[in-house]
């Protein structure tokens, strides 16, 4: 008798439990994969979020720097508003100085020579008699510290010892002084 080969019939069981395996295995690759998922999702929520916030920082910045422009922009116009009333109160001083200066004229007061033994203009220094007579011409302080090379503090000082020694306390009555003395030659003056 021959002997058949035998054959060999598969085992249900271990057919499962290889199935079974397989199917943990592959649970586990998917689980792994979706935590990979999960993770990078994270990662990009989390960049999203601080590009968010780099955002906000940024218009926090242009929010504040358009804040500093506007608050330069108000101070620009008040420089600008202080500097022409200095100029409407520089050119009323100088419509008041002419305006003395015309009545002195009109009242025809009489003109002293300077050098005159009872000329007052004798008792002042020469850079008294030099901004006398700049201001009797009109320059305002920075003009005549400018014209003399001196500071316009000093121009100050010499304008206050000047009306201390004349007993002339503003600058209209300066300008009436210069033109009583002839400080002020005859074609400065102002008629009209």
């Amino acid at each position: 008798m021959k002997l058949r080969p035998k054959t060999v019939v598969p085992d249900g069981s271990k057919t499962k439990k290889q199935n079974q395996d397989a199917g943990v295995t592959g649970r586990k690759t998917r689980i792994k994969q979706a935590e990979a998922r999960t993770a990078q999702a994270e990662t990009r929520t989390e960049q999203a979020r601080t590009r968010t916030e780099s955002a906000e920082t940024r218009t926090e910045q242009a929010e504040t720097r358009t804040e500093l422009a506007k608050t330069r922009t108000e101070q620009a116009e008040i420089r600008t508003e202080q500097a022409e009333t200095r100029t409407e109160l520089a050119e009323l001083r100088t419509e008041q100085a002419e305006t003395a200066l015309q009545r002195g004229v009109n009242r025809g007061f009489p003109l002293q020579a300077i050098g005159g033994s009872n000329s007052p203009v004798k008792d002042l220094t020469g850079r008294q008699r030099e901004i006398l007579q700049l201001i009797a011409e009109g320059q305002n302080t920075k003009k005549i510290a400018e014209t003399l090379k001196v500071s316009p503090k000093t121009v100050e000082y010499h304008r206050m010892k000047l009306m201390d020694s004349l007993d002339i306390h503003d600058v209209p009555g300066l300008v009436l002084f210069a033109v009583r003395v002839g400080l002020l030659p005859q074609e400065k003056l102002v008629t009209g």
